[in-house]
């Protein structure tokens, strides 16, 4: 992949920024809290690649400045206004994104933020990742393999809460006119061919989060459109028109004192079946890739299942000793296994297919696409080394992964090269 390529040379030419102003994470600080005033650059707008966008480059700034300073409180801990603008262009689908925030930040309060929002961007079809991109975590960033998404301009608000006990709660509601960018043939290039571009269809969301201490995510996600009186969720709950849940479990824990590592990851969600494509669950990998990525399947083809309701779980074991140790090498071989299994509602499914309709055309063709859910069940086991040679601030080893599934699923695949995977390993080492 060209994209990760960049992505490395662009990691390194961040690092020779450092000597130019004060990093925090994913951040360049222009001034060194100026007048209490913080004003700087978000890095992962800088640099990001997906099949769609491919090279998608752009910048993001930021400012934060507390409404009145109170001397008995440090900088963090400020009631605050704060700000974010940011802009990006692809290389593979010509053309621009965008997008601003504004709103009042309360650290020592119950209600502790809010903002308000606008964007006109890419939203990933079928994602089901809690996490923002992270141009420096690149073993997570699986979403380089994404082709799927619809063009998006957004108008939103959220706040966020503190609960009793480890938690928070984000609310959010987002308006959005949306239309997927593409269709059972390929990739919609609105900004290059503008002859067939699919309707704009409008979203009326209301979101609620919960983040649970450092391991557990709850999402729900309901829309308030009422385009059909009779579509309203099985006709009891008014107003409603789907409902979309999503819980998330992950916890990495070190077993020893010689750095043995368990990680685990674990997935589970389900939607209402008049949902849209769009908020189904994409349960693609990244089979086809040259490079290892947490948390996804390493010989599953981006695009191959979505799901109505699914299951995934994810566990790596990673060996507290090095097999050698020297400057150059201190490898540490890892074994992990992979499972999902996922199912589409409705009497029209046939092996776990069926047919969606995309919108219309402006020539009012329907336009239809085949999904399939893995209701056979999926393993994937793997073996692999990190840490097998420090290049820089890189360090890169090797993995294996092999796909397991029934021989009477639609889905299994007989050639043994199709369902095999050797791939690198490589992550930024930055301490």
């Amino acid at each position: 992949m060209t994209g990760f390529k960049k992505l490395i040379i662009t990691s390194l030419y961040l690092l020779s920024l450092l000597v130019c102003g004060s990093v925090a994470g994913q951040t360049i600080r222009f001034t060194h809290v100026w007048n209490h005033t913080d004003f700087g650059m978000d890095l992962n707008y800088l640099y990001s690649y997906n099949i769609y966008e491919h090279n998608r480059w752009g910048a993001g700034l930021y400012l934060s400045t507390p409404l009145k300073y109170d001397t008995r409180y440090g900088t963090q801990f400020q009631n605050s206004f704060f700000a974010h603008v940011y802009a990006g262009y692809g290389t593979g689908d010509k053309a621009w994104k965008y997008g601003a925030s504004a709103g009042l930040s309360f650290p020592r309060n119950i209600f502790r933020r809010m903002s308000v929002c606008y964007q006109h961007d890419l939203l990933r079809v079928g994602s089901h990742s809690f996490d923002e991109y992270n141009i420096l975590n690149t073993s997570n960033n699986s979403s380089y393999f994404s082709s799927h998404y619809c063009g998006t301009d957004r108008i939103a608000a959220n706040a966020l809460f503190d609960i009793p006990g480890p938690g928070v709660i984000w609310l959010d509601y987002n308006y959005s006119r949306e239309r997927y960018l593409f269709d059972a043939t390929g990739l919609i290039f609105p900004a290059i061919e503008d002859t067939y571009n699919l309707r704009y269809d409008t979203y009326n969301e209301i979101g609620i989060d919960l983040y649970w201490g450092n391991h557990w995510k709850f999402g729900l996600l309901t829309d308030l459109r009422r385009e059909d009186k009779n579509a309203h969720l099985y006709n009891f709950l008014p107003g409603i028109h789907y409902l979309r849940f999503l819980a998330q479990y992950s916890n990495p824990i070190t077993l020893n004192d010689k750095g043995a590592r368990l990680s685990l990851f674990a997935q589970a969600g389900i939607v209402s079946d008049n949902a849209p494509l769009s908020r189904r669950f994409d349960l693609g990998g990244t089979g086809g890739g040259r490079y290892y990525f947490n948390n996804t399947f390493l010989t599953v083809r981006p695009n191959t299942f979505m799901a109505d309701a699914f299951a995934l779980v994810c566990i790596r074991y990673t060996t507290g000793f090095s097999l050698w140790k020297s400057t150059l090498s201190s490898p540490h071989p890892f074994v992990q296994l992979n499972t999902m299994w996922g199912f589409l509602y409705g009497k029209d499914v046939v092996n776990g297919t069926k047919i969606v309709t995309l919108a219309y055309t402006q020539q009012d063709n329907q336009v239809n696409i085949s999904i399939t859910a893995p209701y056979a069940g999926l393993l994937e086991p793997g073996i692999g080394i990190d840490q097998l040679l420090h290049w820089g601030v890189l360090d890169m080893g090797v993995a294996a992964a092999y796909q397991l599934t029934k021989k009477n699923s639609p889905y299994h695949l007989d050639n043994f090269f199709n369902k095999f995977a050797v791939i690198l390993v490589a992550e930024l080492a930055i301490k």
